[in-house]
């Protein structure tokens, strides 16, 4: 009798056993089942994120860039700054796309309307004539009347070869009543035609002075200051460059590339000058942006350029300025 109870006790535990075993079994199927569901969720979740994340890209990266056109009128205009030792001539360009007129009516109306001389010399005494790139200035009176100061002198020829030379003059001739090429003009006796490379220099780019009073931007050649690399010829890219920093502690100009601005890549070929940049949209404000696409027009203009394209990476916004 005792024996059979063992017996039996020994077959219950058994199936105790087996039945426990089982139970773990299927807990831990059940367990391996869930974790993998699992997985292959979050698997099948940043697949969906990785290709949503790429057609993003692709949407951004297809996108194509605004153009906009800029009006051809261009007018070049001048203003002198007294250093305390010296005056200095500095620059600005302006559109204006409610006027139509030629090159040659654009040239003279910048060179009379910012002629420096006291008694407006070239609007009351001259008469202009453009034939490609020479100008010739005829003089209606001589003597006395076309007389001027040394700072006149200096400011007066600064302004007359700085404006032509952004209009592409290369030579200037300068005629007297009689008709013969020998007079004398803001104590400057000009007896031959003269190459306006040969007075203005070497680009080197320009730098910004604002005019608190007249609350405009200037902009005063690199050439006049000591800044850039001393005699050497700079190419497009090499002055672009270098207009990004201002050598001379406490200078009283700044760079037109503020901070924010980021200048990529450069280009200059057949003409077409390329200006590609990025910009931080909440340090650059509009202004920041008209200053920097004047300077790059100026800069551009003194490479005899036909056309500067700005590419603004960061508004995907190609801006045409033809020239």
């Amino acid at each position: 009798m005792n024996k059979r109870m063992r017996i039996a006790g020994v077959v219950f535990m058994a199936f105790l056993l087996a039945g426990c075993q089982s139970a773990e079994k299927d807990a831990v199927d059940t367990d391996v089942k869930q974790v993998d569901e699992t997985a292959k969720e979050e698997v099948e979740t940043t697949e969906q994120m990785d290709t949503e994340t790429d057609e993003g890209k692709t949407k951004d990266e297809a996108a194509p860039y605004e153009t906009v056109n800029v009006t051809p009128d261009y007018f070049i205009e001048t203003d002198t700054y007294d250093t305390g030792r010296e005056f200095l001539t500095m620059f600005t360009i302006r559109r204006d796309d409610g006027k139509d007129q030629s090159r040659e009516e654009r040239l003279a109306a910048s060179l009379m309307e910012n002629d420096p001389s006291e008694q407006k010399i070239l609007e009351t005494y001259t008469k202009l004539t453009v034939e490609g790139p020479n100008l010739k200035v005829d003089f209606q009176e001589d003597g006395n009347l076309l007389s001027a100061t040394s700072a006149q002198h200096s400011m007066f020829y600064d302004s007359l070869f700085g404006i032509s030379h952004l209009y592409g003059i290369e030579e200037i001739t300068f005629v007297n009543p009689e008709g013969e090429e020998n007079i004398t003009v803001a104590e400057r006796k000009v007896d031959a035609p003269i190459v306006v490379a040969d007075e203005r220099g070497r680009s080197k780019g320009y730098y910004t002075l604002y005019d608190k009073e007249g609350k405009q931007t200037w902009f005063i050649p690199a050439s006049e200051l000591d800044e850039g690399a001393g005699g050497e010829d700079l190419s497009f890219q090499e002055t672009i460059e270098m207009m990004q920093t201002v050598d001379q502690e406490d200078a009283f100009y700044a760079s037109a590339i503020t901070e924010g601005l980021e200048v990529k890549e450069v280009s200059l070929e057949d003409g077409l000058a390329i200006v590609h940049y990025t910009m931080d949209e909440e340090e650059v404000s509009a202004s920041d942006r008209i200053v920097f696409e004047n300077a790059m027009q100026l800069a551009a203009l003194d490479f005899d350029a036909t056309e500067l394209q700005m590419v603004n990476e960061t508004k995907r916004q190609n801006k045409t300025f033809p020239f």
